[in-house]
């Protein structure tokens, strides 16, 4: 008998939702209504997270009012614009490294792609039928580094889960944060109290088109280091 049956685990079942789980766009379905009961279960699944503590102050906000993600989409793309613009320090990161790649790298080949999905749901996110923020307790702005990982860490590992079990159920969302350049205003829509801190902002919608497939990724094993920094296996 497999280890995976002893465990009772399909690996092969549980690898497919980890390797095919990514940021979806252009295949998200905006026609098409999504239960609540099933945003219920995948948030019912992302609170068996791992949390700091077990403090278990993480917070999901589920919008499905179609005035309100109307509101929450044309924030959306105003940060789209701030961050198009060069105004962000990840913006500035980004054109730097992307800069650094040769025209034969995965990254340049796959450029064209990712902005075209970018725009495509810059245009279309107050059509996507549920918005989820996902929110943690507290502000940590000028906490020490490792109150910072500790408290991050706990909400994005929930937000993560979340997006997992969306997939095992056909589901598919877009980790995005562009949102986050307006804050407050965001919180305003929703009320989200001022002691929290939104951390990702989610559409999620059902699945169009055939099976997702595993991204294209740069090889892991060039990127993992053994005992010493640049030292791999």
């Amino acid at each position: 008998m497999s280890q995976e049956a002893i465990r009772g685990i399909d690996l092969a079942s549980v690898d497919r939702v980890l390797r095919t789980t990514r940021t979806v766009r252009q295949r998200l379905d905006l026609e098409r209504p999504v239960p609540p009961e099933i945003i219920e279960q995948c948030i019912d699944i992302a609170y068996q997270a791992p949390t700091g503590a077990n403090s278990q102050t993480w917070r999901f906000v589920v919008v499905t009012d179609a005035d309100k993600r109307a509101k929450l989409g044309e924030l959306y793309r105003k940060g789209s614009e701030v961050y198009l613009a060069g105004k962000t320090g990840l913006a500035r990161t980004n054109v730097s490294v992307a800069q650094g790649y040769a025209a034969e790298d995965l990254r340049t080949q796959q450029m064209p792609a990712v902005v075209k999905s970018a725009v495509w749901l810059i245009e279309n996110i107050h059509r996507v039928p549920v918005h989820v923020i996902a929110c943690i307790e507290g502000r940590f702005v000028e906490e020490d580094l490792f109150t910072q990982a500790a408290m991050y860490g706990s909400v994005l590992q929930a937000a993560w889960s979340f997006q997992l079990a969306l997939r095992a159920r056909g589901l598919g969302s877009a980790w995005t944060t562009f949102n986050l350049l307006f804050e407050k205003e965001t919180a305003a829509i929703v009320g989200i109290p001022d002691t929290y801190t939104q951390t990702v902002f989610l559409p999620v919608a059902w699945l169009t088109g055939g099976d997702v497939h595993p991204a294209k990724r740069l090889p892991s094993k060039s990127l993992t280091y053994w005992n010493d920094w640049g030292k791999t296996r």
